[in-house]
C-alpha cells in the first residue's frame, strides 16, 4: 500500500485538533466524581416514597468537558432519571406468583396421591386469591423524577406555589390536570442565598465560565406524579447533605 506524504502544515493542523479534542475528553476518574456527586443527592432524597417501589433507575454521564476561554470551562450537565410505581402492586404480583408456584407443587403432590378433597380444596384456594388480585385497589399514579446537574433555568415564583424555603434552596409545584403535577426543587447556595423576597428563580455562574472543570454550581429535582405524594417527598429530603455537594463560584 502506498502512502501519501503530508505536508507540514497539515501535519500541525492535525496534532492541534488532535490535542484539542483530547483536552475536552473526560477521565474515568473524573466521570466518576460526578457520578457519586449525583448518587449523593440521589441518597439525599431519602428511602423510596411512602407506597411507591422504584421500577428504573437511568444515569445521564458526560464524557467530555466544555472548554471556554483563557482556561476556564462551561459547567458540565448530568443526572439520573428515575420511575417509581405502586408499592402494593409490586408486592400483590410478586406473592401472587410464588403463591402460584407453591400451588402447582402441591398440587402435583395431591393428585399424584389420589387426594380428591385436597384437590378440591387447593383449586378453590387459588380461584379465592386470583379473585382478590383482581380486586380493585387504591393504586398510586406512577412517579416520574429527574435529577439534574448545572441545569440553567429561569423560573418566576408564584407566592402560592412555594412549597418550601431555606437558604440555598426553594421547592415549587405546578399543578397539572387534577391531582397531578409538578414539584420543582431548586438547589444553590449563591442564587437561593435568601428567597423571601424573589421573584423569580435563576441560576447561573460566571459568563466567562469557571475554573474547576467538573464542578457543582446548582441542582435542580424533578418530580412529576400526584401533587400529594411528591409535596410530601420533597419536604423529607436532606437539603444539607445536597448543599454540600456543591462546590464554590
Amino acid at each position: 500500500m502506498k502512502f501519501q506524504p503530508v505536508s507540514g502544515v497539515c501535519l500541525a493542523m492535525f496534532l492541534v485538533a488532535t490535542a484539542g479534542a483530547q483536552e475536552t475528553n473526560l477521565t474515568r476518574s473524573e466521570v466518576t466524581a460526578i457520578k457519586a456527586k449525583i448518587v449523593t443527592v440521589q441518597q439525599a432524597m431519602g428511602s423510596d416514597p411512602s407506597g411507591y417501589l422504584k421500577e428504573s433507575e437511568d444515569f445521564d454521564l458526560p464524557t467530555n468537558s466544555n472548554p471556554a476561554q483563557g482556561g476556564k470551562y462551561w459547567p458540565i450537565t448530568s443526572g439520573v432519571s428515575l420511575r417509581y410505581g405502586d408499592k402494593g402492586t409490586a408486592e400483590a404480583q410478586a406473592n401472587m406468583e410464588k403463591a402460584a408456584a407453591e400451588f402447582q407443587s402441591k398440587m402435583a403432590t395431591a393428585v399424584a396421591s389420589g387426594n380428591v378433597a385436597e384437590i378440591t380444596r387447593m383449586s378453590e384456594e387459588i380461584t379465592r386469591m386470583q379473585a382478590a388480585a383482581m380486586a380493585p385497589a387504591e393504586r398510586k399514579e406512577p412517579m416520574n423524577v429527574y435529577v439534574r446537574l448545572n441545569q440553567n433555568p429561569t423560573v418566576g415564583i408564584d407566592p402560592d406555589a412555594v412549597v418550601l424555603e431555606k437558604p440555598g434552596v426553594i421547592v415549587l409545584r405546578d399543578k397539572g390536570q387534577g391531582e397531578k403535577g409538578d414539584v420543582t426543587v431548586y438547589i444553590d447556595p449563591v442564587a437561593l442565598k435568601a428567597t423571601e423576597e424573589l421573584s423569580k428563580i435563576e441560576l447561573r455562574t460566571a459568563s466567562d465560565g469557571v475554573t474547576n472543570k467538573t464542578g457543582v454550581y446548582h441542582v435542580v429535582i424533578q418530580l412529576n406524579g400526584t401533587l400529594a405524594d411528591t409535596e410530601a417527598w420533597a419536604k423529607t429530603f436532606d437539603f444539607a447533605a445536597m448543599l454540600g455537594v456543591i462546590d464554590p463560584q
